[in-house]
């Protein structure tokens, strides 16, 4: 069941937008319907075990430096998704049509039940990573 959500989301996510995604050299940049993400490639990561964790006990963190500066893993991928569309804004000089799409993203991990791998390769799909 989760795994046929996963795949809604992520042809939903393709349907919604007719142009293809450029990722820039730099690979900090990607454009999504107009979206340009200034300099962070605002993606999540997870992952099990992480330091100070159980061996077993899985948490999502933001994959760029930049965004992740000052912020610890969390078990909540929405603290994550919120860090991460707060940052587009604070360090990253991203456009609007990002922040946008950043939010739209996030809505898409809270609409979700999950908290594992799928659920951050939800939420990078929706930015089109």
């Amino acid at each position: 069941m989760q795994f046929n959500a996963a795949i809604l989301l992520f042809l939903s996510a393709v349907a919604v937008s007719a142009s293809p995604i450029e990722v820039r050299a730099s690979n900090a940049t990607a454009s999504a319907s107009g979206a340009d993400f200034g300099t962070c490639t605002p993606t999540m990561d997870f992952q099990l075990g992480r330091a100070g964790r159980k061996a077993t006990e899985g948490t999502f963190l933001p994959t760029d430096a930049v965004v992740a500066q000052g912020q610890e893993d969390a078990l909540n991928p929405n603290i994550i998704t919120n860090r991460i569309c707060d940052q587009l804004t604070n360090v990253c000089a991203a456009n609007d049509a990002a922040k946008a799409l950043c939010l739209s993203a996030k809505a898409t991990v809270a609409a979700l039940t999950t908290k594992d791998a799928t659920t951050a390769t939800a939420f990078n799909s929706a930015l089109g990573f």
